[in-house]
């Protein structure tokens, strides 16, 4: 049996309004056929190199994310066997196809266009592909003015981890907790309490609920039902910021930085690394 292999997984949730499985397939075409590639740290960009739309009448679209370095081949060129600023002879002999990139790297998605949760491996190979990477990518293409006449203001945020508020709420003393919350799909709640934060929105015709809760004097808040509730719905569609005490003295903690990540291993020998991804999502994606 071969050593088994990390594979694992962020989520963006993704938003239109109004919205359809339909058109939410169509925004994923339309952001694969813009062909763009975005600058995601460094001289490191990606672009969605690959779209899948095979499944597209069972609600869902697949495809590939590549990463690679963008050489700025005009700039200053080093020769280190000569420690010295390489000469016009040494870089005349440079001939690099503009339509190659190097130290590249795949990445397979997942879009359930239902739920509209947009799976991305993070992991593979010993290459790493941060969801707030692939936030900036998507965010990116969305933000094309192509696709904002064509489908209005896009939301798009990632998906954040439960233990986030458990850390937050679980601090010794609470000075003040702020949510903010984009206005979700209503489809996605299954109590009450959250649909009546998107009926609210709606007819304010608001995009965005901010709340601040400020503890009295001397005191530490203490998180109610319904703030942990909707602290929740701001963890797939806004953030939680909390600021106050521990061991440690006053510290401050969003949410934000705690992305959700789902991962398990896999056995080469028996499975593909595409085939480790799907199972992935499919053991996860019914609880997100």
């Amino acid at each position: 049996m071969a050593r088994k292999i990390k594979v694992a997984a962020g989520v963006l949730n993704i938003r239109l309004h109004p919205h359809t499985t339909i058109k939410y397939s169509q925004l994923m075409i339309d952001l694969f056929s813009l062909k763009r590639s975005v600058k995601i740290h460094g001289d490191r960009k990606a672009l969605i190199s690959l779209i899948d739309r095979s499944r597209v009448s069972e609600d869902q679209i697949s495809g590939t994310i590549t990463t690679f370095i963008d050489i700025d081949t005009s700039g200053t060129w080093f020769d280190a066997s000569g420690m010295q600023v390489a000469t016009e002879d040494q870089i005349s002999s440079i001939n690099i196809p503009p339509n190659l990139y190097p130290n590249a790297a795949s990445f397979f998605f997942y879009f359930d266009t239902v739920k509209h949760k947009l799976f991305i491996q993070t992991y593979s190979q010993g290459k790493v592909f941060t969801i707030n990477s692939a936030y900036k990518l998507f965010r990116n293409l969305a933000d094309d003015a192509s696709m904002a006449n064509k489908y209005g203001d896009i939301k798009i945020n990632v998906v954040q981890t439960h233990m986030a508020l458990e850390k937050m709420f679980g601090l010794k003393v609470i000075k003040s907790i702020s949510i903010i919350i984009e206005r979700p799909n209503p489809d996605i709640f299954a109590d009450d309490f959250e649909a009546q934060i998107e009926k609210h929105l709606s007819e304010a015709n608001s995009r965005q609920l901010s709340l601040t809760y400020l503890a009295e004097k001397g005191h530490s808040l203490k998180p109610t039902k319904e703030i942990k509730d909707i602290s929740k719905s701001a963890l797939e569609n806004g953030k939680v910021e909390v600021n106050g005490r521990d061991e440690t003295g006053a510290v401050k903690i969003s949410s934000e930085n705690f992305p959700k990540v789902i991962q398990d291993r896999y056995d080469p020998d028996l499975v593909s690394e595409d085939q480790a991804f799907r199972g992935l999502v499919a053991t996860n994606g019914q609880s997100t």
